[in-house]
């Protein structure tokens, strides 16, 4: 008796690779603009926060907005006067609000023309604005809490934001092939946002 053959034939092996082939053909593009969708996303969100944090600042002691890289992805979270209670200042630090997955990349240029990625965990930029002009505050060396702002109210100071150092002019997302960037105008405070395609 002759054992049949249990291997696949040209042909089933052609189909199978074309069938696969067509699949991948539908995948890619749907998957570049899933991506690309994260990251207008994650770009509106930055942008969002840095509204608020502006009208904050304008208004209040304490106005500042901080972009961090964490384990899972990306988070925004304000640090924000809401006014005195009694005769306490009180600055409170919002809930931390996911804009974008760890997959994304998100980096940004200072004035001296140097990218900084925010690839590792613990990366961060705290972003403020000038109460006087409107314009923005070099990058924040610290986010200030209750108790720090309390202290410096106490000693009769002004709350010390930082005034020199380098300043953020644009901040780059990064979801798949597209590029969302962020435009600072460090002197009037203002941004736009524009679009590519990474190389």
């Amino acid at each position: 008796m002759r054992q049949k053959n249990k291997g696949f034939t040209l042909v089933e092996m052609v189909i199978t690779v074309t069938i696969f082939a067509i699949l991948l053909g539908i995948m890619v593009p749907s998957l570049n603009s899933i991506l690309g969708f994260r990251a207008q996303r994650a770009a509106n969100s930055i942008a969002s926060a840095l509204d608020k944090t502006k009208i904050e600042a304008s208004n209040r002691l304490v106005g500042e907005m901080k972009l961090e890289k964490l384990d899972d992805g990306y988070y925004i979270s304000y640090y924000l006067d809401r006014g005195k209670v009694g005769d306490e200042s009180n600055v409170k630090q919002d809930q931390p609000e996911k804009i974008a997955p760890a997959r994304t990349l998100i980096s940004y240029v200072t004035n001296d023309n140097v990218t900084h990625q925010m690839d590792n965990t613990g990366d961060s930029i705290v972003i403020t604005y000038d109460r006087a002009t409107g314009g923005f505050l070099p990058l924040q060396e610290t986010t200030w809490t209750q108790k720090a702002i309390l202290t410096e109210l106490d000693k009769g100071n002004d709350i010390p934001l930082t005034r020199v150092g380098n300043y953020c002019t644009s901040i780059i997302v990064q979801g798949g092939r597209k590029v969302k960037t962020i435009k600072m105008d460090i002197h009037t405070g203002k941004y736009e946002i524009t679009s590519g395609w990474a190389s």
